[in-house]
């Protein structure tokens, strides 16, 4: 994957949300959107 520039489209993605949705990056199409990465386990790196 290539990365994404500041101004660029990203690409879609989909992943599941807390219920085990998926949820589509698409889904939210010409909305602003922040998506935050978190690990659930809080174990060490």
């Amino acid at each position: 994957m290539e990365p994404v520039n500041v101004g660029q489209t990203a690409p879609d993605f989909a992943l599941k949300d807390v219920d085990g949705n998926n949820v589509n990056l698409s889904d939210f199409s010409g909305a602003h959107v922040v998506v935050v990465f978190f690990r659930l386990d809080f174990s060490p790196v």
